[in-house]
């Protein structure tokens, strides 16, 4: 029984003690705080020079004087070859190909096309293909011997 009064008397004093007082609740609930605005890098930033290079359609370049990037055709097999395009996608006419190793000027890598110089003019491969140290030679496959039949004895007849 004594338990049961000192365990009555415990939760009116908590009842009292925490109602008693109205001020102190919202100091025990956390308020949101607004949290900082984020830091963005220098490099995120845009410069004027970049957005100028981007509004500058490619075929607006005068490619006596735009500036080239040395790269290679990089294959995964011997014998294959890269297709040169009209424009920047595989809709475009095929004007010719590249093969493995081959340097090219390229003049601007989006969306997974690099615009090339070529022949005084602006023509597109696709950008998957070029790396810029110059690859390793590419062996081409070994022969295959065709296997010479060899002459079997027919076997003897036994009755």
């Amino acid at each position: 029984m004594k338990k049961y009064i000192l365990l009555y008397i415990g939760l009116f004093t908590l009842i009292l003690g925490g109602c008693g007082k109205q001020n102190k609740m919202p100091d025990f609930i956390p308020t949101p705080t607004v949290s900082p605005t984020p830091i963005i890098e220098d490099t995120e930033k845009e410069t004027e020079e970049d957005k100028s290079e981007e509004e500058v359609p490619i075929e607006e370049l005068d490619l006596s004087e735009v500036e080239t990037t040395r790269m290679y055709v990089k294959m995964s097999k011997y014998g294959s070859t890269l297709n040169i395009r009209s424009k920047p996608s595989t809709d475009g006419d095929i004007l010719g190909y590249l093969v493995h190793s081959e340097k090219v000027e390229v003049i601007r890598i989006k969306d997974g096309w690099a615009a090339i110089k070529d022949d005084n003019m602006v023509k597109y491969v696709n950008s998957d293909y070029l790396v810029e140290e110059k690859p390793e030679y590419l062996n081409p496959p070994t022969a295959t011997p065709t296997p010479v039949p060899t002459p079997t004895t027919e076997p003897s007849e036994e009755i």
